[in-house]
């Protein structure tokens, strides 16, 4: 005679204990948000505030509080705990308090559960466990759906409510399928009349006669920054910077925000707290150690079987290359990049600041930063742009000439640069960041008189950095380039050792010529970058007038680029001519 067993998770035997009693719902405790810290991919610091009675005695209060392993922690002088436990709440079931709300409104009723999963070779391990008094009794895997790569299953059963995080489904051959609930996609079933009391998970409160906080990192608000320069006629302009809030986390009422940028590392976000009543200690472990795969169906099979000894199937969290620590993995990250080349730092930028714009006092500048944004009221699953703050900065505005070398190491041409013809210049925009804290990765708009002139992605730029960014194409501004062999000049016959041989070639003196026209009805500043292979025959600009100059030896010709800047007259044209030496590999 077979005996049907169900696996009973040792975290629910140790935090439910024995005494499961009636809560009046009236009787609960706020512990409301205060104060939320929260980086732009979603990582959050949360610090709630409990206010119990002076009694010191026993309070509890409610909260789907799910810290990350290791961040959950009391704040106050008081030795007080709290215990995280599921008790029966006397309430009319409200679906934002219901802790697992598939097992309440089922619970003792044949139903059907339709759930996405895309675990390799699901199919054939369903079909293997159910095989005793067959699959289509209750399994509809013929209704399979491709959906992103996951495909949808449906089971009949009797639902008897809730392990850990799983919704358990009775099959008619008397095995059980435990179901995380975060691959439900739909459960339908006969609605029974709603209990008069519902098992909430609830959090006592023991020990405490005056309000303490108690803050942990979670996930659930994520930021977005954007920032717009905006120009005027006066040759003055203003930077601003605004957050795009997503709230995903709960209801916040009056709470302090705080925006915080960086990099931080934050080995367990991805690992679920043994508080969290919805995670079994297998999956803490497993999520403790970097979560776990399932490469084969020889693998799978091992699993099923572990589970089929005690007659409940259990469908893996961890399947194919995914891993536990993965969701939480990608809200740890954050975009922080390494400053672009030409950015420049400077020590003592001046700062102006709106009236009203605030910063933390915490180190500004650091490598990561803070930013206060004040209190507010959000709905959950709501979105809210919220002005930071207005500076105003110098800006720098010319055109840049960029020249690519026009030939190889080797002293060939460059097919796709052989032709001479004309080329579209740059406009720049330079500015310095005036803010306190840096400027975190974020799209900048460039407005002048109202209109709309770039939008582009910015890079981390620390306090009093400089940002060179490309405007608009100078289309009023047209450049050539021309370069020819020199046939007055005598070809040389040599030989350059490269890598320990000998290679034969011919020493040519290139002709260039650059010409640049102004179109517009003011002067133009141009900042050319000429880059040759070879060897300049005496520049013509002097070298204190270069604004920089670059040399790298190569292994035939070396890589040299000159800087420098000129001003076009309104309407008028500029011609330069250079020349130099390369070695023609034959």
């Amino acid at each position: 005679m077979r005996r049907n067993h169900l696996f009973v998770l040792p975290v629910l035997a140790l935090l439910l204990g024995s005494n499961l009693f009636a809560v009046e719902q009236e009787e609960l405790v706020k512990a409301p948000i205060v104060s939320l810290e929260f980086f732009k991919s979603g990582l959050t610091i949360v610090r709630r505030q409990v206010t119990p009675p002076e009694d010191g005695k026993p309070v509890y209060f409610s909260g789907d509080i799910n810290p990350a392993y290791g961040t959950f922690w009391l704040l106050g002088d008081e030795k007080i705990s709290i215990a995280a436990k599921l008790e029966n709440v006397r309430t009319n079931i409200n679906e934002s308090l219901d802790y697992l709300p598939y097992a309440e409104r089922f619970k003792g009723e044949k139903g059907r559960v339709w759930f996405t999963s895309d675990m390799p070779d699901l199919d054939s391990a369903l079909k293997w466990i159910a095989s005793e008094e067959g699959a289509e009794q209750f399994l509809y895997l013929p209704e399979q759906k491709e959906a992103r790569g996951a495909r949808t299953y449906s089971v009949v059963g009797t639902i008897e409510g809730n392990v850990g995080n799983d919704l358990l489904v009775r099959l008619p051959n008397k095995s059980a399928v435990k179901i995380p609930t975060g691959m439900i996609t739909m459960v339908s079933g006969k609605e029974k009349e709603r209990p008069k009391y519902q098992k909430m998970k609830l959090w006592q409160v023991t020990g405490a006669t005056k309000p303490f906080e108690f803050e942990y990192l979670t996930d659930g608000m994520a930021w977005a920054a954007s920032y717009r320069l905006e120009l005027d006629r006066e040759g003055k302009a203003y930077l601003s910077m605004a957050a795009d809030v997503r709230n995903h986390l709960e209801k916040i009422e009056n709470a302090d925000i705080t925006l915080v940028a960086g990099q931080p590392n934050v080995e367990f976000m991805g690992t679920p707290s043994l508080l969290d009543l919805k995670v079994s200690v297998q999956g803490f472990f497993l999520g403790l150690n970097g979560g776990g795969e399932v490469d084969s169906a020889k693998d799978l099979r091992k699993q099923v079987w572990a589970s089929v000894r005690n007659n409940t199937y259990e469908l893996p969290r961890f399947f194919g290359s995914r891993k536990e620590a993965a969701p939480g993995a990608a809200l740890a990250r954050e975009a922080v990049v390494e400053a672009e080349d030409d950015m420049e730092a400077a020590e003592d930028a001046p700062m102006q600041v709106s009236e009203g714009f605030a910063s933390t006092d915490k180190e500004q500048g650091a490598d990561v930063s803070y930013v206060s944004v004040g209190k507010h009221t959000m709905d959950k699953d709501s979105a809210t742009h919220i002005p930071v703050g207005t500076a105003e900065v110098e800006i720098e505005r010319k055109a840049e000439w960029k020249i690519e070398a026009r030939r190889y190491n080797n002293g060939r041409l460059n097919p796709s640069l052989e032709e001479s013809g004309v080329q579209n210049l740059w406009d720049i925009l330079s500015f310095k960041n005036p803010f306190a804290f840096p400027m975190t990765a974020g799209a900048m708009e460039v407005t002048e008189g109202g209109h709309i002139y770039s939008q582009s992605m910015r890079k981390w730029v620390n306090p009093g950095q400089k940002v060179n960014m490309n405007l608009t194409k100078a289309l009023s501004l047209t450049a050539k380039v021309e370069e020819e062999v020199d046939k007055k000049a005598k070809v040389v016959k040599r030989r350059k050792k490269v890598n320990g041989e000998n290679v034969e070639g011919n020493e040519k003196k290139i002709n260039g010529k650059l010409t640049i026209h102004n179109y517009r009805g003011s002067d133009a500043k141009v900042k050319v970058f000429l880059n040759v292979c070879g060897d300049f025959e005496k520049f013509p600009i002097p070298e204190e007038k270069l604004v920089s100059q670059k040399d790298v030896e190569g292994e035939m010709n070396a890589q040299r680029e000159r800087v420098w800047e000129l001003e076009i007259p309104a309407k008028g044209e500029a011609t330069f001519e250079y020349h130099y030496t390369v070695f023609e590999a034959k």
